[in-house]
């Protein structure tokens, strides 16, 4: 897949460079205009994949902004998420404002990296997909006993348009594996009772699950003499790849695209 693109239309510092951290972090190509005027020339040369707008610009309000662009049959389409500072006691108001606007989501500033993720993954999702991006939405099974990787990365696949299940031990994860059948499995190695190898090597001998991508994870490389000794340990156990904690994000996308595309 092709890295989605966004704008962002925002002239507060602070919030736009950590929104642009959260971003880049998963994955996304993020382009920062602080003007709303230059913000729809951007639009027209960049064509992104979603606008997140500031209501308060220094030109022009951001609803204004987010109407004309979707007033314009070229840009319609495109996801705009507006944010403001303006205070929570007038979020409905400020909500509805959005909403009679056109704009497709609405949050009030600070808004949590992990709050930003999900909705825009929320977004993407809903914006009418084509043939071949439907069946780049692929079905992803996390199998991890960290509750904070999980998340993180769930976020990050869902922000890539990918479907996410989660299993927090090996015999979750089997049974989630079996009954959902995923296009692909990130599976972590040390975990409580069934260590990840082994829960690699069972989900190769069930016939439902053993044409299913595995790659695996693990910190435990960076502890042995011989870290390549933890990569050997997943091949022996048919695992199909193999990434080191802490995981760089950029690295996890790539591979799970290269075993989709087999």
């Amino acid at each position: 897949m092709d890295r989605k693109k966004i704008l962002i239309i925002d002239n507060d510092v602070k919030s736009t460079e950590e929104s642009r951290k959260v971003l880049e972090n998963v994955g996304f190509a993020v382009t920062v205009v602080t003007q709303g005027k230059e913000g729809i020339e951007v639009v027209h040369n960049l064509h992104p994949d979603l606008v997140i707008i500031e209501a308060m610009l220094p030109d022009v309000n951001g609803f204004s902004v987010c109407r004309e662009l979707k007033e314009n049959p070229d840009y319609r389409s495109i996801p705009i998420l507006i944010v403001t500072a303006l205070g929570t006691s007038e979020e409905t108001y400020l909500s509805n404002m959005a909403t009679e606007h056109k704009a497709d989501g609405f949050l009030v500033k600070p808004v949590s990296g992990s709050d930003l993720l999900q909705k825009i993954g929320d977004m993407l999702s809903s914006t009418t997909p084509s043939t071949k991006e439907i069946k780049s939405r692929a079905k992803i099974l996390l199998i991890d006993d960290d509750p904070d990787f999980l998340d993180a990365t769930k976020q990050l696949l869902i922000a890539n348009r990918f479907q996410v299940l989660t299993a927090e031990n090996g015999e979750e994860g089997i049974g989630k594996a079996k009954y959902e059948k995923p296009d692909l499995i990130v599976l972590d190695v040390i975990m409580p009772g069934k260590d990840g190898y082994s829960v690699c090597y069972e989900l190769r001998q069930i016939a439902e699950t053993r044409p299913i991508p595995i790659i695996m994870l693990t910190a435990v490389g960076q502890q042995l003499s011989k870290p390549e000794y933890a990569m050997d340990m997943a091949i022996d156990h048919l695992a199909d790849d193999y990434i080191d904690k802490p995981v760089d994000t950029q690295t996890l996308i790539r591979k799970i695209e290269k075993h989709l595309r087999r």
